[in-house]
């Protein structure tokens, strides 16, 4: 399922809930450049709001960031483009 340009994430978190990601700062694809500040995506803001959200549930986020990553590599290579090399920077370093 999409959602605002992001692929939702249908994990279950604490109290049964789907734990579905909601930030103000979206990727711009297939830029993945951020739609608010236009910095790269995941911006500071947009893992500030991630972060919160996934306080009680880390492997979720964890789970959602290497979705996305996923569909950043598709995005930033679909036109034969290398791989960029600070991708987990990016998406993931942040949340270990």
């Amino acid at each position: 399922m999409r959602d605002g340009g992001l692929r939702s994430n249908t994990a279950t978190g604490p109290g049964g809930g789907v734990l579905i990601p909601r930030t103000d700062h979206l990727p711009a694809r297939p830029s993945w450049d951020c739609l608010v500040c236009e910095r790269s995506w995941p911006c500071a803001n947009a893992r500030e709001q991630l972060a919160v959200q996934y306080a009680r549930f880390p492997s979720g986020l964890a789970i959602y960031m290497v979705s996305t990553m996923y569909d950043a590599v598709e995005d930033l290579t679909a036109q034969g483009a290398p791989t960029p090399a600070d991708l987990y920077e990016r998406f993931l370093a942040w949340i270990a």
